[in-house]
């Protein structure tokens, strides 16, 4: 087992920023056995080994990022097998973990984004079409699919997206990076500095992208651009460890109208208490603002202010206890005003409370066996309390073999359109629908088979109860309300593995198997049907990526994905490739050519309705440093 202090230490240098040091060139670099000891911080709150995680986590580095092709963060997620991303229109993406796929069900994963969470209580979900990160200075994401309720509390029920940046430190240089295609445009400018020491990047996005097809071939009329600005800051000083940063973005919706901006403020501090403890604080504002125009006239606009403060500590006590617990308390201002038609939300402005205290403890049972076990305890203003335990073991059988099991709970707290939506004689307020509710059994094999193989090999079920349905009166059907009354439950299987034949030759694949099985309890109906609620869903997805480095500084990466028909909405299957040819024509200069969807001239991959068809798109793109 490693020391007391070397643990410490890593504990601390994940807390303080994430390991941004290395390019993605030297990640390209390393063996597999080094990519299974690459250090996550997603799965306890600490810094630990991929390989030791008691949970199905992947890990999407930045190399994978940039050799994929990958120009926004959802196309970047579909690098991670254990992931459904369908894309809907030019704008929007469902994303989603271990099913609920769809606009109305995928409000199960909890996104965050250097620890502030991409999440409105307007409708439980995120904006994807707001995350307009720039991708180059994405350090990792860790990507767990399976509750994450004891650490990350309400709505992490399904999985969690964890997105981290890089320190400042690591992005000192001037970065130009530019694509130009047929489907889409954009760029980036980024700047970094140092006074003394703390380092500063400044950066710039812009893009404009086209449309979409109907069944018809006709236009989509989904066209939109937008913009972006931000900064970060990193000081290391005295022992701790302080980031301040920042994003203002506003992005423009053609056709019908529509305008998305805001912004975030986030404050962290980490410090070093003792050799055997570290404690942290984060703090952030989010501001979110969409205004959507009515095809009749009238708009509809939400705003939602966000204010959050969390502070954890990690402890050691001895050798075989190590502890993180922490308190948190977030704040949502939303308010919702509707003029396009009749669907407002009563009370118009609402202040939403979540408050938490979380606490686990790792203890070392043996030198390779390790127990975890912990709760959260939350107290939502829709919801009161509720708890989210969970107990996981892990067991290195042998070097380079590592097994575990988990049985936890999580949570989904009610969103505002779930309690307060109404509209004369269709929809009557619900101020008793309740939390949607999981208890989730998992297992898993991760193992470096040999020097060229990686394997990981995850199973669960998962049993679902009070999930939401729309309740028709029981005399006139309308008006209708929200109340609980699904169950059910999930099973299936997810794996992916690494082969690397040769030094120049990496080959990646990946499955996911997917069942469901749901019913209303007794006397329960349920008029806006199953799929409303449980999400359109492929029973399987399969994924293979190759990746190659040529002679003369050439890189070439070929992806395909074969994703099963969503059968409930007449989606069919589908298989995709992607493409992208690099040449680094010197150190700091790379020059790309690339091609998305190459098998199709256009497909779909979700229904709305209406179906939206995703084209064919070619993109020649220039990343340039000094």
């Amino acid at each position: 087992m490693p020391s007391l202090h070397t643990r410490v230490a890593a504990v601390l240098l994940l807390l303080s920023f994430p390991a941004a040091g290395e390019t993605p060139r030297e990640l390209a670099d390393l063996s597999l056995e080094e990519l299974s000891e690459i250090r996550v911080t997603s799965v306890s709150k600490f810094a630990e080994p991929l390989s030791q995680a008691t949970a199905a986590i992947y890990v999407i580095t930045a190399d994978e990022i940039r050799r994929s092709g990958a120009t926004t963060v959802p196309e970047a997620l579909r690098l991670a097998p254990n992931l459904e991303v369908a894309r809907l229109n030019a704008q929007q993406y469902t994303i989603s973990s271990r099913g609920f796929n769809s606009v109305n069900a995928s409000n199960k994963l909890l996104v965050l984004i250097d620890g502030r969470a991409a999440y409105t209580p307007f409708f439980s979900n995120a904006y994807w079409d707001q995350q307009q990160i720039m991708l180059a200075d994405v350090d990792r994401i860790e990507v767990i699919s399976g509750p994450g309720g004891t650490l990350y509390g309400a709505n992490a029920m399904n999985g969690v997206v964890n997105i981290i940046t890089r320190d400042a430190h690591a992005t000192q240089r001037v970065l130009v990076d530019a694509t130009a295609g047929t489907l889409a445009r954009q760029g980036a400018l980024r700047w970094g500095g140092k006074l003394g020491q703390a380092a500063t990047r400044i950066y710039a996005s812009g893009f404009d992208s086209g449309h979409t097809d109907l069944a018809t071939g006709a236009s989509g009329k989904d066209d939109w651009h937008g913009a972006q600005a931000g900064f970060r800051t990193d000081l290391a000083a005295g022992g701790s460890n302080l980031t301040l940063q920042g994003d203002a973005y506003r992005n423009v919706i053609d056709t019908p109208s529509g305008r998305r901006s805001g912004g975030n403020l986030l404050a962290s501090w980490t410090r070093r208490i003792s050799a055997e403890s570290a404690a942290s604080l984060q703090v952030y504002y989010d501001n979110q603002r969409r205004v959507d125009s009515g095809t009749s006239g009238g708009s509809a606009t939400n705003l939602v202010h966000t204010f959050d403060i969390a502070g954890q500590q990690v402890v050691m006590f001895g050798p075989d206890h190590e502890v993180v617990w922490g308190i948190g308390h977030r704040a949502w201002k939303d308010e919702f005003t509707n003029t396009a038609n009749p669907f407002v939300l009563v009370p118009r402005a609402e202040r939403v409370n979540l408050t938490n205290i979380f606490a686990e403890d790792t203890i070392a049972l043996r030198a390779n066996l390790k127990l975890v076990l912990g709760s959260k305890f939350e107290y939502s203003t829709f919801s009161k309390w509720a708890a989210m335990p969970n107990g996981r073991l892990g067991w290195e059988f042998a070097p380079g073999h590592f097994a575990w099991v988990a049985v936890s709970r999580a949570v989904r707290v009610p969103s505002r359109l779930e309690r307060d939506l109404t509209a004369p004689g269709i929809v009557d307020r619900s101020p008793d629908f309740r939390s949607e509710k999981l208890t989730a059994y998992e297992a898993g094999w991760r193992s470096t088979l040999s020097r060229d193989v990686s394997i990981s090999l995850n199973a669960f079920y998962n049993r679902y109860s009070d999930l939401r349905t729309t309740k028709p009166n029981p005399l006139t059907v309308l008006p209708v309300t929200f109340g609980n009354g699904w169950e059910g439950h999930t099973y299936g299987v997810d794996a992916w593995g690494t082969y690397s034949p040769l030094r120049w030759w990496r080959l990646m694949t990946g499955v996911e198997l997917l069942r469901k099985d749901f019913h209303l309890k007794p006397g329960e109906r349920d008029i806006a049907g199953v799929q409303t609620v449980l999400g359109h869903d492929p029973g399987h997805q399969a994924f293979v990526r190759s990746y190659f480095d040529l002679p003369h500084d050439v890189e070439l990466s070929v992806a395909l994905r074969h994703i099963g028909a969503l059968t409930d909405v007449r989606v069919p299957s589908y298989l995709e490739a992607d493409a992208r040819l690099s040449w680094h024509a010197t150190p700091d200069l790379e020059l790309t050519l690339a091609g998305q969807n190459l098998v199709h001239r256009r497909h779909a991959e979700a229904s709305t309705p209406p179906t939206y068809y995703i084209p064919r798109n070619a993109y020649l793109g220039l990343r340039w440093q000094y």
